[in-house]
């Protein structure tokens, strides 16, 4: 007789537990009562006990029996869960993804998005976090971050990793109406004498700023100050009347800023995203990594010549 183990021997044995009658067990199932008593006799032989005892005409759990029924309710139990939750991860419904990203991308830009997908899946554990452009790059290396989405310089990566440009994001100067008045046009040299505050200057953000200011021949700017967290340059400028070059993503629907117009200024900040070649993607992984592409090409000025 085949004495191996099987979840189908179990959900038998558990029926037959539960209706206390083979023959009330086989009509359930729709077998023939040969066929339920041979799976409690496997049942019996694997565990080496009797299961059951007749008393009258039901079938009574002996001790060796009441153990088993309780173990055999657990596996049945866990084996429904990990179905349940296999099948979750498959669709994308559970699972893990910790995003790495700069400053002003994993501020502004990712929040909203990875927000809506954890309305729409609550099972789901996503977290950003945010670092320096060489922590990040060691973390998705060593499998510390499942991917990367951050602005970028021209730093050198690992054979291991690929890089992909998502969105080419347009800057802009942003001031309080108090400095300088909504509507108002400037020259590039005009707008370089307004006060300003930056980043730290080996910030990858304001190296790229300083390196495209340099490039387009304008007046280097004064920066009052430096701060390295982009909401506390956004408040300071808006409570000192400062000027602030940011990305438009950052205070497009910001009521204390305005974009000043300065036709003959090009700014932009190539926002990439970094993973292993050699990561196989979980459904949720990969949903947030399209969910994230759609979301950011709305800033990408190469959809919109302005």
């Amino acid at each position: 007789m085949d004495t191996q183990l099987s979840f189908r021997r179990l959900e038998v044995f558990r029926l037959v537990v539960e209706e206390r009658s083979v023959t009330r067990a086989a009509e359930v199932l729709m077998i023939a009562q040969p066929a339920v008593s041979a799976q409690i006799r496997a049942l019996e032989s694997w565990v080496g006990a009797r299961l059951f005892v007749r008393r009258g005409n039901r079938l009574v759990l002996t001790e060796a029996g009441e153990r088993t029924a309780a173990w055999a309710k657990e596996v049945l139990a866990g084996a429904a869960q990990i179905r349940r939750e296999v099948g979750d991860l498959s669709s994308g419904q559970t699972g893990r993804v910790i995003i790495a990203s700069s400053m002003a991308v994993g501020t502004y830009l990712i929040p909203p998005t990875v927000a809506r997908l954890g309305q729409e899946r609550p099972q789901a554990d996503i977290t950003v976090a945010v670092g320096r452009p060489d922590e990040v790059v060691h973390g998705v290396d060593t499998g510390e971050f499942d991917f990367a989405v951050l602005n970028w310089d021209e730093r050198d990566i690992p054979d291991s990793m690929t890089l992909e440009l998502l969105v080419q994001a347009r800057l802009g100067i942003f001031a309080t109406a108090d400095l300088v008045t909504p509507g108002t046009s400037m020259t590039v040299a005009e707008a370089m004498q307004l006060p300003f505050i930056g980043a730290p200057s080996d910030v990858v953000y304001q190296r790229n700023l300083v390196e495209q200011l340099r490039a387009a021949d304008a007046p280097e700017p004064h920066f009052t100050l430096r701060l390295g967290h982009s909401e506390a340059m956004i408040r300071a400028a808006s409570a000192n009347d400062w000027a602030i070059f940011a990305p438009v993503y950052a205070l497009a629907d910001d009521p204390r800023l305005h974009e000043i117009d300065v036709p003959d200024l090009h700014l932009t900040e190539r926002i990439v995203l970094l993973q292993r070649r050699d990561r196989i993607p979980s459904p949720l992984q990969r949903d947030v990594v399209s969910a994230i592409r759609t979301a950011l090409r709305e800033f990408d000025i190469r959809d919109h010549h302005e």
